[in-house]
């Protein structure tokens, strides 16, 4: 009984201990490969929104130009030399020199492309994902987050199995983890005749981890739920709020 009374006492937990663990090992391994200062000092949480995303376009081409531009600048890595390409998503073959491979992002920095072996990075596009801004953003910043883990000194938690994985939680690390979320699962409709594949972000991790590793993001910069869940889907609100209590619990005992 006393067991049973202990176990309805504790707060729900969102995602299991061991991807709970895991989570903030991510973010861990960020905090010592990618740029600490630029984490705490500048990073912010991006919201899918106009104040976020401004700009006038008139092609599908400048909508993916425009979107890109801004997730390279919230990234910090405008001064990597990365260039978008309509040719669905895809990665270059370029490397970083050796004396590169401290990862330094600065989300202030002017453009000022650092010494690559090839001429650039690519980053490649399909028109259907123009149909879906928020998954277009959240696919950029995964892409981001790929080429700064190949660049690494050294791979993630649970290495190259999970690669695809951390790469996710790495992206909410630079402060995606709202679109992330929200792009994170797509109805298909009773018929699936809404349901377009070439317009959605391939998701990694489930909505529950997207948004465990947002409260881990909200804990460490101090965000409050408010500003968290202002732009959530209206159906992940209340499990962010279990995710911020399990984050918090598990921080705090660490």
């Amino acid at each position: 009984m006393l067991d049973k009374v202990s176990s309805w006492l504790r707060p729900q937990q969102l995602v299991d201990d061991q991807s709970a663990i895991w989570i903030v090992d991510c973010f861990q391994y960020a905090l010592e490969h990618f740029d600490r200062e630029e984490f705490f000092n500048r990073c912010q949480l991006i919201q899918p929104t106009n104040t976020f995303f401004p700009g006038n376009v008139s092609s599908v081409q400048e909508k993916a130009q425009n979107i890109f531009q801004h997730c390279i600048r919230y990234a910090g890595l405008s001064h990597w030399p990365f260039k978008l390409s309509h040719t669905g998503m895809s990665m270059s073959s370029a490397v970083l020199t050796p004396d590169t491979l401290t990862i330094e992002r600065d989300s202030k920095k002017e453009l000022n492309q650092i010494e690559v072996k090839n001429d650039h990075f690519t980053i490649g596009y399909n028109s259907q994902q123009t149909l879906k801004p928020e998954d277009l953003a959240a696919s950029f910043a995964q892409l981001f987050a790929q080429y700064m883990i190949f660049h690494a000194a050294q791979l993630p938690p649970r290495g190259q199995t999970h690669l695809m994985e951390a790469s996710e939680v790495i992206s909410v690390f630079m402060g995606f983890g709202v679109v992330l979320a929200n792009s994170a699962y797509t109805f298909r409709g009773g018929c699936g005749s809404c349901f377009n594949p070439s317009a959605n972000r391939q998701a990694s991790l489930t909505e529950n981890e997207v948004l465990f590793a947002l409260a881990v993001f909200c804990c460490y910069k101090d965000i409050s739920n408010k500003e968290a869940t202002q732009h959530l889907k209206k159906h992940l609100r209340r499990s962010f709020i279990a995710a911020r209590k399990q984050a918090q619990q598990l921080l705090s005992d660490g």
